[in-house]
């Protein structure tokens, strides 16, 4: 055995609880899966119910693709042979059960981050920098939810020494349950912005639901706050545990931030001050509105102890496998930025302003963004009136973002184009791309982009 989870583990935690249990043997279990189509060998398949159909009906199909244990509500007719098998009510609640206690086993020192935008990539680049120093574990993509957190949890070793994780929400005491099973000694809140208002109501109750992870902190722990936010600022006299907050000159903050500079696609550079420090600091992250997950990434490393030149150091150091803004190509000789993954007023805002930096001709292919209730058509319109400023043809896609192209116009912007659906818009900007053109998708993740970057690369 390696440290990893293991079915005897499980079978212990699970049947202490008074969940059924039928155990399969000493198997290690190297991570949780929540997808049958995704299952890989050595997981633990955690059927939760869905918006149409409960993963109680793909059991068997995990099984098939080498999932060495399950937990479901309805068990399938037929358990493989050395295969575990857990039968709970409330599969969601009894996953996150077991996922704090493998978190209290484990024992590393938690951070966690949330936000109303950046937080995958915050979590990213901590979990890159901080490797340098500590044995770092961290999931790839955006396991933040409540079904999400405790599947990432479940890959921890026992050897790991620091875990980094998101906690995102989009219900009111999703963060508050999320932290009660993560268990984080240190907590980033980036930003709060309108995001998830369909559900919550009010900018007020975001804020609310944001700070709870600051506010579910130890005595013992450090709050990481981005004191340039107005609705994040005041909590730091509140709470009881250390607060580091970031921010500009004036903010009041411990990290302070000045000499910004975007690098292109390569980066930002800017200065951070700390205690009378300074240090440069060259973060890998594109685009001006990333600075936030740089300094919570310094501010993190110096909760865990490292010295501040250290914790800046790594930021400058740090290698990302992946990066949230891919850069594709067209075969017309144009630079696809594929930013499509989600899409926010802010983080809409940041990719513009990565988009007026750029080289050559500049196209913005945009859909709607999602979640923002009753003010969905104030966000559309700020964004096509920014998209005037940053972009010099708009291409606007969707019934919704008539208003974006509507408000480009009335800002002066001359190429502003609009599609019903997202098909045509691609089609016209295949036949408008140029060698030196940079074209950058983005959308909420309903509008599915993915499916016209083909197209786009020129893909037949």
């Amino acid at each position: 055995m390696t440290g990893h989870l293991t079915t005897d583990f499980i079978a212990e935690e699970m049947s202490r609880r008074g969940y059924r249990v039928e155990f399969g043997g000493s198997a290690e279990v190297t991570g949780g899966a929540a997808d049958s189509r995704t299952v890989r060998p050595g997981e633990l398949f955690c059927a939760f119910p869905g918006e149409r159909t409960h993963g109680d009906a793909y059991v068997a199909d995990a099984f098939a693709a080498g999932a060495v244990a399950a937990i479901c509500s309805r068990p399938p007719a037929d358990v493989p042979p050395g295969r575990t098998l857990v039968v709970a009510p409330d599969t969601t609640k009894a996953v996150g059960e077991l996922a704090r206690a493998w978190r209290l086993a484990c024992n590393p020192r938690v951070v966690g981050v949330t936000g109303t935008v950046g937080k995958t990539t915050a979590k990213d680049l901590c979990a890159a920098a901080l490797a340098r120093h500590f044995r770092v574990y961290s999931r790839r993509g955006n396991y933040n939810s409540r079904e999400g957190l405790p599947l990432a949890l479940l890959g921890l070793r026992r050897d790991d020494e620091v875990a980094v994780l998101e906690i995102a929400m989009d219900s009111r005491g999703e963060i508050a349950y999320l932290a009660s099973i993560a268990l984080p000694e240190i907590g980033g809140v980036l930003n709060i912005g309108l995001t998830h208002i369909e559900k919550l109501g009010s900018i007020e109750a975001i804020a609310e639901e944001k700070l709870s992870l600051a506010r579910a902190l130890p005595a013992s722990g450090t709050a990481i706050l981005n004191m340039d936010d107005p609705r994040i600022a005041p909590e730091a006299a509140r709470l009881p545990c250390r607060v580091i907050g970031f921010g500009a000159p004036g903010s009041g903050a411990a990290l302070v931030v000045s000499d910004a500079a975007a690098r292109g696609l390569e980066g930002t550079s800017f200065t951070v001050a700390y205690e009378g420090r300074a240090a440069r600091v060259d973060s890998p992250l594109p685009g001006l509105h990333t600075i936030p997950a740089a300094l919570f990434t310094i501010a993190a490393g110096i909760a865990l102890g490292l010295p501040f030149e250290d914790a800046a150091a790594a930021v400058s150091a740090a290698e990302l496998p992946d990066r949230r803004i891919a850069v594709r190509r067209s075969d017309t000789g144009a630079t696809i930025l594929d930013d499509r993954y989600n899409s926010s007023p802010a983080s809409l805002a940041g990719a513009l302003r990565l988009l007026r930096d750029a080289d050559g001709r500049r196209i913005a292919l945009l859909g709607k963004m999602a979640e923002l209730g009753d003010f969905e058509e104030q966000e559309h319109r700020a964004a096509g009136a920014l998209a005037a400023e940053c972009a010099d043809v708009l291409i606007a896609v969707g019934e919704t973002c008539r208003v974006m192209a509507q408000a480009a116009r009335e800002a002066g912007m001359a190429q502003v184009h609009w599609f019903a659906e997202k098909d045509d818009a691609a089609r016209y900007a295949r036949d408008i791309l140029g060698p030196g053109d940079t074209i950058l998708l983005k959308a909420s993740r309903s509008q599915a982009f993915e499916t016209i970057i083909p197209l786009l690369e020129g893909e037949p």
